[in-house]
């Protein structure tokens, strides 16, 4: 019995004495998770600058090569009127004003909703624009940060002049602009890339990323988002989007040839990131990406391929609480 003590009371000396050697010794860390909201507060108006930059490189079959520029800053309100209902959030958003910038070979426009001396661009990229301009509708959010849906009267009664307009090509336009799709990319500042839960530093989830490139929508199913980091202030997140595949069905108003619609090839892809760093009340501080994409077009036999980089990125400006 003696001999027995004497062995347990060695092995626990030697034990203690490997981990002051060492400078290590056996604790328990608890990981910490935090509660991770996207929110835009109970009466609270929320004013967001998204600035939209394309910028295409193209590639003719004649070995010739063009070069375009886009730049859209649009001005974004969002606000919650009331408290949200079984964890879905009804919020008012409204496309305040939109400032454009077109350089391309031989054309340039700059133009502003906000200026007196109002003009409308005679080319059909700017319909893409102008066929939005002061849109208001209600954005519903999930409990899980997806977008429900959105309505609003004066949004179907948008959609319903559009059906009477009479040349196709506008029609068109101004179809796919006004389109869920469309007002969900522009407004949607989560894109499906944040959850709702508690979640440690360093998790990691996989979730599905569509974004439209030039009016094409292009889809990747296992996107990977990390939590960065918390800094004390705020959250960050990354998701990074392996490539992504085109709708072969859509078709696009190619930027630089007026009143031209076609689909891009199946060999087409994107990749791309997007990041948010979130308050830890919900506040978007920031959300930002940038896309590479090879589209392949043709067009009456001759073929293209666009080399298109997009920078797209929300910035929070300010807010206001109203007080009943």
């Amino acid at each position: 019995m003696k001999q027995a003590i004497t062995l347990a009371i060695c092995i626990l000396a030697s034990q203690l004495l490997f981990c002051q050697n060492n400078d290590t010794y056996p604790t328990r860390e608890e990981v910490r998770h935090y509660k991770i909201q996207y929110d835009f507060g109970d009466r609270v108006t929320n004013l967001y600058k998204m600035t939209y930059t394309t910028k295409v490189n193209r590639s003719l079959d004649d070995n010739s090569t063009k070069s375009y520029e886009r730049t859209i800053e649009l001005f974004i309100s969002y606000w919650r009127p009331t408290s949200p209902t079984d964890g879905f959030a009804e919020v008012k958003t409204t496309l305040d004003s939109i400032h454009y910038l077109y350089k391309g070979d031989t054309t340039n426009i700059v133009w502003s909703s906000q200026d007196d001396d109002f003009f409308i661009p005679d080319v059909t990229d700017f319909d893409n624009v102008f066929a939005i301009m002061g849109r208001e509708f209600y954005t519903t959010i999930s409990p899980y940060f997806e977008v429900a849906k959105i309505e609003s009267e004066s949004l179907t009664e948008a959609r319903d002049n559009i059906d009477k307009m009479s040349d196709s090509i506008l029609q068109y336009i101004w179809k796919k602009a006004n389109t869920d799709d469309n007002l969900i990319f522009l407004t949607d500042m989560n894109k499906g890339v944040v959850h709702s839960g508690r979640y440690a530093v360093d998790s990691t989830w996989r979730t599905k990323f569509t974004i439209p490139i030039e009016g094409v929508r292009y889809t990747c199913d296992t996107a990977t988002v990390l939590f960065e980091k918390y800094d004390g202030k705020d959250f960050y997140f990354k998701a990074d989007i392996p490539k992504m595949y085109p709708n072969t069905v859509d078709y696009t108003n190619v930027i630089g040839l007026n009143r031209i619609l076609v689909p891009v090839d199946s060999k087409s892809y994107s990749t791309g990131y997007w990041e948010m760093c979130i308050s830890p009340r919900g506040l978007v501080r920031t959300a930002n990406g940038t896309f590479t994409t090879k589209a392949i077009a043709e067009y009456n036999k001759h073929k293209w391929t666009d080399d298109i980089t997009t920078e797209i990125k929300f910035e929070f400006i300010s807010n206001k609480r109203w007080v009943e």
